[in-house]
């Protein structure tokens, strides 16, 4: 099997180009710069310039880009955007039109045109090709998506997305070919994509799933016993979750990682110690400013892993898997293409 597989963070994207044919260590892998950094650093750039921007393409995640965005305005200078690109900032366009971006129908020419998207497809093959290298048929993402929710906190959708996914299935259910129409970071996600093969006469077969569970199944290929407890503390979002060798979600909570770090490491080592335990509820970790959680069971924990960029708030064996924690989840993506499909993962 050969895929392209794309890990999008908040401070990186993470790149490696899967073969199982080859030692997973000589396959072609890169760590660069997130598109949110590198659309931040483009407004920056106008800014410094003083020109106003007219922003194109699709939805994508927000973040640093978003923060530009407003000191942009706040500068005085002005932003255009086209409706898909403008929902990158909020759900409800009213509220980016309150921010102060001026969305429009038509592409405003007195500005500085910056495509929006979270796939650098153009680039990456771009640049493949001057090693000799093609990108395959076979895409795989990982993104944040809070869900389109304009009417309810994005916090209680997302959360409540991933409860009734965890109830029905299992945690490979979170690995898409068809995705839901209320994730509409990741439909486009896929709608770049697909745009991008007909411009160049490709057909690409395009699976995603979200970060956070990326990284979850990718700590999973890690651990010695199962039911484990595995932690991803990434830039933005802490997920914990203890899941069985088939994937069985037992329980599952979603934080913020700024707010987990308030409580200091040993606060955080007992939130999670009673997280195990089944004693943190929805309502503890949604009112703390987090997402909430979710106790199916409690099971008895054999093996304790964690993940993620600030692994080191957690007392737990950090989860290594091929050899490189920075693709963690580009692992998890090729672990759950391979549980689905029933294909082996050669690593």
């Amino acid at each position: 099997m050969e895929a392209l597989t794309v890990d999008v963070g908040t401070g990186t994207q993470d790149v490696l180009l899967y073969d199982s044919s080859k030692n997973i260590r000589n396959c072609l892998k890169m760590i660069l710069p997130s598109p949110t950094k590198v659309v931040a650093e483009r407004i920056r750039v106008c800014t410094e310039s003083g020109k106003n921007i007219m922003l194109t393409g699709y939805t994508m995640g927000g973040g640093p880009c978003t923060r530009y965005a407003r000191k942009h305005i706040e500068r005085g200078l002005r932003i255009f955007a086209f409706p898909k690109p403008a929902l990158t900032f909020n759900d409800d366009l009213q509220k980016v039109r309150e921010m102060g971006v001026e969305i429009v129908e038509s592409e405003m020419e007195d500005a500085e045109r910056i495509e929006m998207r979270d796939a650098f497809m153009p680039e990456f093959e771009a640049f493949f090709k001057n090693l000799s290298v093609s990108i395959p048929d076979k895409i795989f993402f990982s993104v944040q998506d809070h869900g389109f929710s304009p009417d309810m906190s994005n916090r209680k959708f997302r959360f409540m997305v991933f409860e009734r996914t965890a109830r029905k299935g299992s945690i490979y259910s979170f690995f898409y070919r068809d995705v839901p129409e209320y994730f509409n970071r990741m439909r486009s996600v896929v709608e770049s994509i697909e745009d991008y093969g007909r411009s160049v006469g490709r057909e690409f077969e395009v699976f995603i799933i979200d970060t956070v569970f990326s990284a979850v199944i990718g700590a999973m290929v890690d651990c010695k016993e199962f039911p484990a407890l595995i932690v991803n503390f990434g830039n933005s979002h802490t997920i914990g979750a203890v899941v069985d060798e088939d994937g069985t979600i037992y329980s599952l909570f979603e934080h913020h990682t700024f707010a987990m770090k308030q409580k200091g490491l040993e606060g955080i080592n007992r939130f999670i110690e009673r997280f195990v335990r089944g004693e943190i509820s929805n309502e503890d970790v949604f009112n703390e400013g987090g997402h909430g959680a979710y106790v199916d069971e409690v099971v008895d924990v054999k093996d304790r892993v964690c993940t993620g960029p600030n692994s080191h708030l957690c007392k737990y064996r950090t989860a290594n898997p091929a050899g490189d924690t920075m693709i963690t989840g580009n692992i998890g993506m090729l672990k759950a293409y391979c549980e689905l499909t029933g294909e082996e993962l050669v690593i």
